[in-house]
């Protein structure tokens, strides 16, 4: 309900790398960074059927400041049903249609109801283009 129907056009979640090192400290970082990581595997990119909404924060909320001024970066929520929840789970940005903006992940909001279905929320804020 909502989502285009050509693919290219349909919201992408992506998730990040997961390596390990043979000898790495306490923070995943390996202790020689020309090793070759022990294990490197990412899981593939998905389109999970969700709706999404647009929206830029008011005022101060949402904002951050730097030596050039204040940001108040556009947002999108995405709405979801459980089971498309279990599979978004864990994805560090997603991308709507072929625009470059990536969303990362910013929080997810407290579960609702809709009736006997329960309604997932997660918001994410745009940083840049590629």
């Amino acid at each position: 309900m909502g989502l285009p129907t050509e693919n290219a056009q349909k919201p992408t979640f992506y998730y990040p790398r997961d390596v390990d090192w043979a000898k790495e400290d306490r923070e995943g970082n390996p202790w020689d960074w020309t090793d070759t990581p022990a294990t490197d595997t990412q899981r593939s990119p998905e389109q999970i059927i969700c709706a999404y909404e647009f929206f830029a924060p008011l005022g101060r909320q949402g904002a951050f400041f730097t030596e050039v001024g204040e940001f108040n970066p556009t947002t999108v929520v995405f709405t979801m049903f459980e089971d498309e929840f279990a599979a978004a789970w864990g994805f560090t940005y997603a991308t709507i249609g072929p625009s470059g903006t990536k969303w990362w992940f910013k929080f997810w909001r407290p579960v609702s109801g809709l009736g006997a279905l329960t309604v997932y929320e997660v918001a994410c804020v745009a940083q840049g283009t590629e």
